[in-house]
């Protein structure tokens, strides 16, 4: 289990769990001393975690978790907020134990994925 806070967003932390994604948003009081994390819905669980450069017209950063959402294993992204979320690998690419993830903070889509023994990879979206 870890914390993260949004870049450049204060108060703005997440909590990933190996049974789930929490999100604590900060309190409009300034003078609040703790602020609960709340459970979101469809992440089952969580190997790695990390945010990207927001989507093209979003404000927020994107994103990015290896694990299960919705019982689907994979390498997922969201881009409104964890309330949904688009697989982004297929089955043909995966790499075994993958515990590192970061979207890039200058390009939009593109993601670095940490392998247990097989090296770093990175992808950007498929041209479509």
């Amino acid at each position: 289990d870890r914390i993260y806070a949004a870049p450049g967003l204060r108060g703005d932390l997440w909590l990933a769990a190996f049974d789930g994604l929490y999100r604590a948003v900060p309190s409009p009081d300034a003078h609040a001393v703790s602020v609960p994390f709340t459970q979101l819905p469809g992440v089952d669980e969580i190997h790695a975690f990390g945010f990207g450069k927001a989507a093209p017209g979003k404000s927020y950063p994107a994103l990015y978790l290896v694990g299960t959402v919705r019982g689907q294993p994979g390498i997922f992204r969201s881009t409104d907020k964890a309330q949904t979320w688009a697989r982004i690998n297929d089955d043909q690419h995966q790499w075994g134990l993958v515990l590192q993830i970061a979207g890039d903070p200058r390009i939009f889509g593109r993601v670095y994925v940490g392998t247990h023994g097989r090296g770093v990879f990175y992808g950007d979206p498929a041209k479509r």
